[in-house]
């Protein structure tokens, strides 16, 4: 796959999953595991921390190090998918327990696209 595809898809997927933490920010409050605090202030950060991962993905001084810093992202969100995973709460229509568990795993194709992108993208 092209660098150009993997940070088009990277940039899209952040910049919708940010706007959506914005505007809908009740969607993701099941996600929350109980051990961490301010709840709705994190969601709104990490939607913010999206947006700006989806705009740097293309600022050609800060592709490099937005894709090393997403990777990071994507495992440090890790606890809220297996939160989901674990206690079969339903997200964004799924319900099924394999599924919940498919996107903790799906998880590392994200963490795997963005580190790739870091390390082939051009400066």
């Amino acid at each position: 796959m092209s660098v150009l595809i993997v940070r088009f898809l990277l940039s899209i997927i952040t910049g919708v999953a940010g706007i959506v933490h914005l505007v809908a920010p009740s969607i993701f409050m099941p996600a929350m595991p109980p051990y961490i605090p301010f709840h709705l202030e994190c969601i709104y950060l990490t939607g913010v921390l999206e947006l700006m991962a989806s705009i740097g993905l293309w600022i050609p001084r800060l592709k490099r190090l937005t894709a090393r810093l997403l990777s990071a992202y994507f495992v440090a969100i890790l606890p809220a998918h297996l939160h989901v995973a674990i206690h079969k709460i339903p997200m964004f229509g799924i319900d099924q327990p394999a599924l919940l568990w498919g996107r903790v795993l799906f998880q590392s194709v994200f963490i795997y696209g963005s580190y790739w992108l870091s390390t082939k993208d051009p400066q």
